[in-house]
């Protein structure tokens, strides 16, 4: 499951990237890939084909997909004594029984969903707040308004919802004195002065991909259960190239190939809020049938249903002290080396950077810092 919530991760990733090639960019792609693979659950024949294969499942064995769902959200769901990562699944059926008890029973069992019945035909509004104001409960109130205004009508279903928190204090922490306005080196060729933290790092994971024409650098987190992974390009504006060319083998590889030496390490102190709708998106992908009401098979879940649309937002603080990530997704469906004098990390030009968990072995959140609206918030409909 970690290899398929990889492959999808960038898939996804480089597809969204490819249509705003030069704005920054967060998404939690694990929580986007949760909350598709709990509507594939639901969906039969050729819809299901189409997602399993954009989802990048290793088997066609629904019994087998689910048994590795299950492990990986029990990975994520357990948290950690040294950050606080919160992830949590909930079904939200109408209460006139339209959702099929084996699928709710099927998605608890596995998900570990918890299951709120609402009356989306009497209170549309009512029930999308409702669904609000628990996304913004467990993202610690730093995701607002995931379903927008007339997103939930008298036709919603069902809304399968995923939230996902993060905030983990780095194990080393810069010293706020230490923060310089700095260049960074947009795209474009333009020069920004915006805050750069730097500190010396013993004994930092750090690797050169040649394949990638890149520097990674392992910024872990207190516990060394989760790092922000930087893959800086060699070159100012080598960011798309290296995008393109990522997969993941070469993502892999920039985790598993690293030496620990002392380095002086020079990074952005930025905010990131990205909004998405990703319908067109995944359809794009591979799986077009699930949100086209003629041809949508979502069987396993009930009659006559499909997805309207899915929306995902995604928040990420990234500061002296560590850095503070969360997301959401709501599927609505309607009817070691030598002492060495310390080298230099200076990430002042545009970067991917993933949140990676070593045990799931697969990145939780992705994202590009490119340095264009360092605080804005981004909104990107129908990819």
């Amino acid at each position: 499951m970690s290899s398929s919530a990889s492959k999808f991760s960038l898939d996804l990733f480089q597809h969204v990237v490819s249509h705003n090639p030069h704005g920054n960019l967060f998404m939690s792609p694990s929580s986007i890939f949760v909350v598709m693979t709990m509507v594939q659950t639901g969906a039969r024949n050729e819809t299901r084909n189409q997602m399993i294969s954009t989802l990048q499942f290793q088997s066609n064995d629904q019994q087998s997909i689910l048994a590795d769902a299950e492990q990986f959200v029990k990975v994520l769901n357990k948290g950690s004594d040294h950050v606080v990562l919160r992830s949590a699944n909930r079904l939200y059926p109408n209460s006139d029984k339209s959702i099929l008890e084996d699928y709710i029973k099927a998605v608890v069992k596995h998900f570990a969903s918890d299951v709120k019945n609402v009356d989306f035909i009497s209170n549309p509004e009512g029930s999308r707040q409702e669904i609000n104001k628990w996304v913004e409960e467990v993202t610690d109130e730093k995701i607002k308004n995931l379903l927008p205004s007339g997103s939930i009508n008298a036709l919603t279903r069902m809304v399968v919802a995923n939230a996902i928190y993060f905030k983990g204090n780095w194990a080393t922490q810069f010293e706020p004195k230490s923060t310089t306005k700095t260049d960074f080196h947009t795209l474009d060729g333009k020069a920004l002065k915006i805050d750069m933290m730097k500190r010396e790092m013993k004994k930092v994971r750090y690797g050169e991909s040649t394949a990638l024409d890149c520097k990674v650098l392992h910024m872990p987190y207190i516990g060394d259960e989760m790092a922000m992974v930087i893959l800086l390009p060699n070159t100012v504006t080598g960011l798309l190239e290296m995008e393109k060319k990522m997969n993941v083998q070469k993502m892999n590889q920039c985790i598993e190939d690293v030496s620990s030496p002392t380095l002086i390490v020079t990074v952005p102190k930025f905010k990131l809020e990205s909004s998405f709708q990703l319908s067109d998106t995944l359809s794009a992908l591979g799986m077009p049938d699930v949100f086209d009401a003629n041809k949508a098979d979502l069987s396993g879940m009930g009659k006559d249903l499909f997805v309207s649309k899915v929306f995902h937002k995604a928040f990420v603080d990234v500061n002296e002290e560590g850095t503070e990530a969360a997301a959401a997704t709501a599927a609505t469906i309607m009817w070691p080396s030598m002492p060495a004098p310390p080298r230099t990390f200076t990430a002042d030009h545009p970067f991917m950077f993933m949140i990676w968990h070593y045990q799931l072995k697969a990145p939780l959140f992705v994202g590009r810092f490119t340095g264009h609206e360092t605080e804005a918030a981004q909104t990107r409909d129908e990819l």
